[in-house]
């Protein structure tokens, strides 16, 4: 699904009202919408009771259509009013409508505790919050706290209009005093606010709202974001032929682990052999062979000279060359650890591999000063890069990357010739070859710990030897990650989630994909 950011939504509404919709079109085409999706919410209930909750934007005129409009349909409504008239003129011509139609209009007092204004919220069944819309920004004030707080502490089914008043159209943030919806009906398309974590679990039930406007006004908004369901995660992965053989679900190199951290490469290589590749080679260096041999049953082990810190020498670059001519695809970086060698070994491969490369930790570090060999590429390569190694590549801090992930993406796929994974809450997925930037919407925090980063480029590695388009492996592995993440989580715990435990769920869960 689409998903659009504040200054995008605004664009395209402009582009409507210049052309072919007018704002208040627009207004009465959303209310009504919200107005059909409440009536169907609680058709099969005996709830008629509601209270329009409004302020004083915008987001207060779609309020005042869904209160006429389910007056029309025998309702008992009332309007509350939080902050005084209108400020816009579409707003103000649907308050001039309601009252022509005899709804009952009420006006919030914040003092008037355990008064007046309790009855209305203790009598409701349904509350439709029309406080604020996307574009509310800063903190809210003492009054509109307490008019969220009576929301919260009511009995009533509550309906958000676009957004959760209080929480931020573009963030993920959650402020600490914010209206907790039941269902929120997205206005035109999904924002930000709707996919990005924690916030996306305060907007309850999501429902999307087509309020008529053409294709043609989307047209200049630049690499929107957009969600896949599963059913469409599905559609990125390559059939599994019943007349297959191991040569057929392709062959993947990885590239990697040291003598101070050979768990990477096998956490990595298990997650590849558990996703479905049909042959899993691991290339490392020698002086990590008693601890990566221990583990690996079921891959094939290249071990490569050594250098004096125990990671992969320089001079195995002419069997690296070897095996990147003979496989369908690499993974390089996983515990191979930074210093000269490493970092001519990954500008090598990147230049010289005819076969999609997955650059993930140490094989991002290796390009930090040199990120321009991405355009120097021989074929595709997908980068993984948590916000720690993303700063490193954008040259800037981490929080500048979590404060704008999204931009971030944006000028750095504009610059260079990548598929690139920012992970972390709500990974992102961009291209230079693609439009749109794709957002996940799976996992939770239990994948926060060291080799599950190692886990997800095993996978995305995996998908890209069985022949999936890179852009799609990087979505499909994203995804399918998370979603093994998450029954780990539930089932052990957020704390008892482990890479072990998610490569072999993840093969339990890939069995919906089949």
């Amino acid at each position: 699904m689409l998903v659009l950011t504040v200054n995008d939504i605004r664009k395209v509404e402009k582009n409507a009202n210049d052309s072919c919709i007018s704002y208040l079109q627009l207004m009465e085409n959303a209310g009504s919408y919200c107005a059909r999706v409440i009536r169907k919410a609680f058709e099969n209930t005996n709830k008629r009771n509601v209270l329009v909750v409004c302020g004083k934007g915008k987001n207060g005129g779609d309020g005042f259509v869904i209160a006429r409009k389910l007056l029309e349909n025998g309702y008992n409504v009332t309007v509350m009013m939080t902050d005084g008239l209108p400020v816009d003129e579409e707003s103000s011509e649907m308050l001039s409508r309601i009252r022509a139609s005899g709804v009952q209009i009420v006006y919030y007092d914040s003092k008037a505790e355990n008064t007046a204004e309790n009855k209305y919220f203790d009598n409701a069944q349904i509350i439709v919050d029309c406080v604020f819309g996307i574009g509310f920004h800063g903190e809210a004030t003492d009054s509109a706290k307490s008019v969220f707080e009576r929301i919260n502490n009511s009995k009533a089914t509550v309906v958000s209009v676009d957004v959760p008043s209080g929480l931020y159209g573009d963030s993920g943030d959650v402020p600490e005093c914010h209206v907790k919806a039941d269902i929120t009906v997205a206005i035109n398309c999904l924002k930000p606010v709707h996919v990005l974590k924690p916030s996306d679990s305060a907007c309850g039930a999501l429902v999307t709202a087509n309020i008529g406007i053409p294709d043609s006004c989307y047209e200049d908004v630049s690499r929107p974001l957009f969600t896949l369901s599963k059913q469409e995660i599905k559609s990125c992965l390559p059939k599994r032929r019943a007349d297959g053989h191991k040569g057929t679900f392709g062959t993947l190199l990885f590239i990697g682990g040291s003598f101070e951290m050979p768990g990477a490469a096998f956490l990595a290589s298990e997650s590849a052999v558990n996703s479905g590749t049909g042959i899993v080679k691991v290339a490392f260096p020698d002086a990590a062979y008693p601890a990566i041999a221990a583990k690996t049953v079921e891959q094939v082990l290249v071990p490569l000279k050594s250098n004096e810190n125990g990671r992969i020498s320089v001079k195995s670059l002419p069997r690296i060359d070897k095996e990147i001519n003979s496989c369908s695809a690499v993974v390089i970086g996983c515990g191979m650890g930074v210093d000269g060698d490493t970092e001519e070994i990954t500008r090598y491969v990147i230049e010289n591999s005819p076969v999609p490369v997955i650059l993930d930790a140490d094989g991002i570090n290796a390009i930090k000063d040199n990120i321009d060999i991405l355009d120097r590429a021989k074929s595709a390569v997908i980068l993984t890069p948590h916000p720690g190694e993303m700063a490193r590549l954008a040259k800037c801090d981490a929080r500048d990357v979590q404060d704008n992930r999204g931009a971030v993406v944006k000028s750095f796929i504009d610059a260079h010739k990548s598929v690139l994974v920012l992970k972390g809450s709500s990974t992102l997925v961009c291209s230079n070859e693609q439009d749109s930037i794709y957002v996940n919407t799976t996992g939770d925090c239990g994948l926060a710990t060291g080799g599950s980063g190692d886990v997800l480029a095993g996978l995305v590695g995996s998908f890209c030897a069985q022949g999936a388009d890179p852009f799609q492996a990087a979505i499909a592995g994203v995804y399918i990650h998370g979603e093994a993440g998450e029954t780990v989580s539930e089932e052990y715990s957020l704390r008892g989630n482990t890479p072990s435990k998610l490569i072999k769920q993840i093969s339990k869960t890939l069995k919906d994909y089949e």
